[in-house]
């Protein structure tokens, strides 16, 4: 009696094969849900912004600010530790800020992803990738006011720009790739685990020391290829930077970046997969 009423069930089990599988399309579901309703993530992340900003005098543009007094104040003073022409280096550091500004903070702000969107998530059944958009929204809109005092640098200290700069595009592209493969990972781990934003915050600080935002790669010799080949942040600052003062990023750098997208792909994906249905429960 007890094995014919065990048939039924172990004849509708899913095999571990099914089950992968309808994994897999459930996630293609929620990234396709994600980005036919992109009017959701677009309109929380200008919504973040403004909060972020409400009734004050300058608005969004305390973000401008608070970057070109940092740009200014720095590059005064490492200028001249490093013993660079200003003319050269206030640009330089102006490109690689404002890039490496966009990729740490959005980084470091996917680690509360969902976390901060527990609200949304307990009550409606919305796409999980939904809010690692609305994170890179309102970076992306960071991102666009800082862009500004770029050209204004360049400007003012004679710097001209070269066709080259078009090249910036598909390297933001890369980077924007990027940056959303790393959230997906972070914002699963830092959900499960309440330790790792510390930690990662922690390894943030580190990448910006050891990545050339604030001196040149040029400045290690021979040393540079194991910068370029080892810390994947230099190769996603290169290909936009790069491009923006007026040089070709190596072929070595788009390699790296590829790489780096690929094995980014390669976790990413299988993870979202499999503990995008836990995410409400680790809340």
């Amino acid at each position: 009696m007890r094995s014919t009423e065990a048939l039924p069930a172990l004849q509708t089990a899913p095999s571990p094969e099914r089950a992968w599988v309808r994994e897999w399309r459930l996630a293609g579901q929620d990234l396709s849900r994600c980005f036919r309703g992109w009017q959701v993530w677009a309109l929380l992340g200008v919504s973040d912004i403004r909060l972020r900003y409400k009734r004050s005098r300058f608005g969004q543009f305390w973000i401008t600010l608070s970057m070109a007094f940092f740009v200014g104040g720095i590059g005064a003073v490492y200028g001249g530790l490093f013993h660079q022409e200003i003319r050269d280096y206030i640009p330089y550091l102006a490109v690689n800020m404002t890039i490496w500004t966009l990729i740490s903070t959005s980084i470091s702000e996917s680690c509360q992803a969902f976390i901060e969107a527990a609200p949304y998530l307990r009550q409606e059944a919305l796409p999980k990738s939904t809010f690692i958009m609305r994170v890179m929204v309102r970076n992306l809109m960071a991102f666009a006011h800082n862009l500004i005092i770029i050209p204004l640098i360049f400007l003012i200290f004679l710097y001209a720009p070269s066709p080259v700069a078009f090249l910036a595009i598909p390297g933001l592209v890369l980077v924007l790739v990027g940056v959303f493969l790393a959230s997906v990972c972070l914002a699963l781990l830092c959900t499960r685990f309440r330790d790792m934003p510390q930690i990662i915050g922690n390894l943030l600080q580190l990448a910006f020391f050891v990545t050339p935002i604030m001196w040149h790669i040029e400045q290690l010799g021979a040393n540079k290829v194991y910068i370029e080949v080892l810390n994947p942040f230099a190769s996603f600052l290169r290909v936009v930077s790069e491009p923006l003062l007026g040089r070709t990023p190596e072929p070595q750098t788009y390699l790296s970046v590829f790489i780096a997208l690929g094995v980014l792909a390669v976790v990413a994906w299988p993870c979202f997969a499999k503990y995008r249905s836990r995410i409400v429960y680790w809340l």
